[in-house]
């Protein structure tokens, strides 16, 4: 199943939430390369509970890996490739990021991920990175 996903999303990005305030998807889709990221809404019964067949690799993905990671959502997940995962949640300012922010988050994420899921066996191990209290952003300007 980990190879399946890798297949189809190596290189990707996916944003994976329980839904945006009004209007926040529709301000993404407009920043530079806003488009560009999978969406995957976890209030789809494919997420929850069991699926009476065999889930697609990206719900096999969310429900076996990284919802159980416990991070608050909506999570940033970067595909490196296929190598691993780079997950970083995108809360800030007690609440969701700004969607102008977004790209500051997917920069910052090579070097300062919530949690790095590294290939292991046909799973993935994790290992974790900054707490996940920690919601700066390290920019050429210096950590906001």
């Amino acid at each position: 199943m980990r190879q399946r996903f890798f297949d189809r999303y190596a290189g990707c990005c996916l944003i994976v939430h329980q839904g945006f305030p009004d209007g926040w998807l529709g301000k993404l889709v407009h920043e530079p390369g806003g488009g560009g990221h999978f969406r995957i809404d976890v209030r789809h019964p494919a997420y929850q509970g069991r699926p009476p067949r065999e889930p697609a690799p990206v719900q096999w993905l969310v429900r076996e890996h990284i919802l159980p990671l416990e991070l608050p959502l909506p999570l940033l997940v970067r595909v490196e490739g296929r190598d691993h995962l780079r997950v970083r949640h995108m809360r800030r300012h007690g609440g969701i990021c700004q969607p102008e922010e977004v790209f500051l988050l997917y920069e910052d994420i090579e070097a300062r991920p919530h949690a790095l899921l590294l290939p292991e066996d046909d799973s993935f191990a994790v290992d974790w990175g900054i707490d996940v209290t920690d919601n700066a952003v390290d920019t050429p300007y210096g950590m906001f």
